[in-house]
């Protein structure tokens, strides 16, 4: 399948980070948050080096970006390997998640991120918590990556291959921009 949103595929070539979570890993995916951390860390440094607007707003960026797709390929996957890299390309910082999903589930997420890569941003964050008010949490709201979207600037795509199957492949890339964008 094609992409979806805002996809580079040039973007998840030679990653600066590169780190697989094994199969079984996601009975304790509540360690996510550490993962999340240590993935900013590991950037801090060159957020900084690079003249970033601000180096703690690129580590809030990454540390919320990894734990909200690291969470969503735990919730709609199947158990098995997950992917996460990240890296610099031109002026944008890409984290890119890689997981398996049952191809029901992950037909249930495209709905979703279609809705999401096809309208305005604000206003379904607006539509979503609204409705969370009023009937309770959902999962799979999407409201995570809209937060990401709204709060931080991220431009969202993803892939989806092998829908057809038993079980597929969903890939999330969030995009966030090192230049300021006033």
């Amino acid at each position: 399948m094609s992409a979806i949103g805002d996809w580079n595929e040039q973007a998840c070539v030679d990653p600066m980070l590169s780190i697989a979570i094994h199969e079984g890993w996601s009975r304790r995916w509540s360690h996510a948050g550490r993962l999340a951390d240590y993935v900013a860390t590991y950037f801090a440094t060159y957020l900084r080096d690079v003249g970033a607007r601000m180096q703690a707003e690129g580590g809030a960026f990454l540390a919320y970006a990894v734990n909200e797709l690291v969470e969503n390929a735990v919730k709609f996957g199947h158990g098995g390997q997950i992917e996460i890299s990240a890296n610099v390309v031109g002026d944008e910082l890409v984290l890119h998640v890689a997981s398996g999903a049952p191809s029901d589930t992950a037909s249930r997420y495209l709905r979703v991120v279609e809705e999401i890569a096809a309208g305005d941003p604000l206003l379904l964050f607006m539509e979503r918590v609204e409705r969370n008010a009023s009937e309770g949490p959902s999962s799979g709201s999407g409201l995570g990556l809209l937060t990401m979207m709204t709060d931080y600037g991220a431009r969202l795509g993803w892939r989806f291959e092998g829908l057809d199957e038993e079980f597929c492949r969903v890939q999330t890339m969030a995009r966030w921009p090192l230049a300021d964008s006033t």
